[in-house]
Formats: C-alpha cells, structure tokens, sequence
C-alpha cells in the first residue's frame, strides 16, 4: 500500500513538472541511439537514462540501437542525414564528439544537432589488475618514467580520444612525454578490461562508470580518479595525491537538428523529470557518475565552452594543430587577377 501511495505521489510530480512545461504528454516509446558498442560507457549512459525513464513513467518503453564505427562517425552520419525521417529518437553522445570534429575524424558537430540535455560527468581512472606490482599511480609513473620495463596501458578508444588524453595529462604531470607512453586502443572499455584482465598490458586507463563494478568486486585496483572529490570510499583522485588533473567526460543527449521548439521543450522537461528522480539517483551512485545537469540553451553554451578548452588542451598534448588563416587562395585570386591584367 504504501509503495502505491509512493507510485502515486511520483506520477502527479511528474506531471505537474510536464504540465508547467508545456509538455505533459502520455508515456511513449523513446529510441535511443549509442555510437559505440555494447558495454563502454555511452552505453551504461543510455541504458541507465533508459531504465530510469521506465522506472519513472516517463517513458513507455525504450529500445536501444548500437551504431559503432569510425569513432562516432558511423552513427552521427546516420543521425545527421537521417534526421527528418526519426521520430522520438535521440543520440547519446560524450566529449569524444568534440574531439573528433576538432581532429577532422567526421565532418559533423554538435552543431549538426539538437543538445537537449548535458546528463553526467564520468571522471578518468588509471586501474590495474588486483595482483599487479603497481601499488599506486606513483609507481607507475616512476616505471614509464625510467624506461627500464616496457609498461603497455590499455584505452577504450583510439589515440587523441578521451582514455588518451586522460593518459597524457597524467604522464605531462608528472614530466613524461606523453608520445613515449605505449596505449595500446581497444574497441570500448569492456574490452580494455579484457585486456588487462588477461595479461595483455600492464595498466588501463578509463571511465570510472566503467571500471568501478570491477574495482568493487576485486578483480581490479583504481590507482586514481581525475576528479576532485575526497569522499570515495576505498579509492583517491589524483588531487589529493598531488597531481594535478581534474578531467571529466560528459555525457548527454541530442535531437535532430529540425526538430520543433514543442518538442524540443517536451524533451528537456522529460530530462528535468527524470534526473530528479530516485531511480536516476540509484544509477548514479551505481557507476560512480556525478550529476551535471544542463537544458537547452544552457547545455549548447556548456558545448561551446568544453570546445575552446578541449582545443587548448589537445594541441599542448600535439594531438591538433592550431588553426591558422589559411590566404593560399588570395594568393592565387591575386595572380589570376596579375595574369588577366
């Protein structure tokens, strides 16, 4: 009885936050796209916001769609070109949307898209098996740093992604060049656990969503956590061992460019709802995530934001060239315009 009362009192929440919204509309079925494969973490993000949108009525059913390939570019190619033919579908994607437009891996950017929310922010880990030499961050810095055992670090992505940058932040810290760092890239952070699960390298570097299940069962050691808290029970951040990172991934959601202000504004009160919810709060807790909740407007300046400084940091690490005015062709206009004369 009292459980109803709860369900009761949950669902006139909702709607009242819907109904000031302009948006409250029946439950209905909602598609998420993930451009990754299964068990990374863009898609414990989708299949997290999915089971809290169920839990919570505000979505009917979710169903899930795994488009990996071309670091991302596979799934925004089709998300872009396909935009005006997907009806309640939206596309989770991560900091590695940016990283990749900057480097020129796709053509597309957040720009191609509808931000309708910014969700959570998964902080960087360097983890080890349970029975590695390495006791801490520090030993492993001083073996990269003396050359004398080859030390293989395993990445969910491919280099200049997210797993990597974290990396070379780290070993800049510490005055190693990044570019003397053997990263070795697997497809998604399942299978860079394999890897140092099974011997193959030495360390891996990853999201803490997707490492802590592991750390907490025992089969792997969190070294560090890029973020700045002092309140992980059985873990640190590297602040508190005098390094000198702090670095998130975001994760969000995206509509398709056209889509109308109405939906738009149904959405985002949809996202509001939900991540106010206890069951978004239990998924939060269960990966480690921290809330960063951006809407609209808000989250698009946040986008804005997080490329200027993914910009700065990429090319100090030599992973992207500043750009520069490129006049080659006033050059040519000039002496075409010599020739014709």
């Amino acid at each position: 009885m009292k459980h109803e009362t709860h369900r009761t009192r949950r669902l006139v929440l909702l709607c009242i936050t819907l109904l000031l919204s302009g948006a409250c509309v029946a439950a209905e079925r909602l598609h998420l796209i993930i451009p990754a494969g299964p068990g990374g973490g863009l898609d414990a993000t989708a299949r997290a916001l999915g089971n809290a949108l169920v839990a919570t009525d505000i979505a009917a059913n979710v169903s899930y769609e795994n488009r990996s390939g071309g670091g991302g570019g596979k799934a925004m190619a089709y998300f872009v070109s396909s935009g005006d033919t997907l009806k309640n579908t939206l596309l989770v994607n991560s900091a590695p949307l940016i990283v990749r437009s900057l480097q020129g891996l796709f053509p597309h950017s957040y720009r191609d898209l509808t931000p309708i929310a910014g969700l959570i922010a998964d902080p960087g880990v360097i983890a080890v098996r349970e029975e590695s030499e390495f006791q801490s961050w520090r030993d492993v810095a001083a073996a990269l740093k003396s050359g004398k055992k080859r030390v293989f670090v395993a990445g969910g992505s491919v280099k200049g992604s997210l797993d990597h940058i974290t990396l070379s932040l780290l070993a800049q810290a510490e005055g190693i060049d990044p570019r003397r760092v053997r990263y070795l890239a697997y497809d998604g952070g399942a299978k860079a656990q394999w890897a140092l699960l099974s011997g193959e390298v030495d360390v891996m570097v990853s999201g803490l969503g997707e490492t802590l299940a592991a750390h907490r069962a025992g089969t792997v050691r969190i070294l560090g956590v890029t973020n700045d808290r002092d309140d992980m029970a059985g873990m640190s951040s590297f602040a508190e061992q005098g390094v000198d990172v702090v670095f998130y991934n975001w994760r969000g959601v995206f509509a398709p460019r056209n889509t109308s202000a109405e939906k738009r504004a149904q959405l985002k009160a949809q996202m509001t709802a939900v991540t106010g919810s206890a069951a978004w709060q239990e998924q939060l807790s269960r990966y480690g995530w921290q809330p960063m909740f951006f809407s609209g407007d808000e989250f698009t300046a946040y986008l804005a934001e997080q490329e200027t400084l993914l910009t700065d940091v990429m090319t100090r690490l030599g992973l992207i060239r500043r750009r520069s005015f490129d006049c080659s062709w006033l050059l040519c206009s000039a002496l075409a315009l010599v020739i014709c004369s």
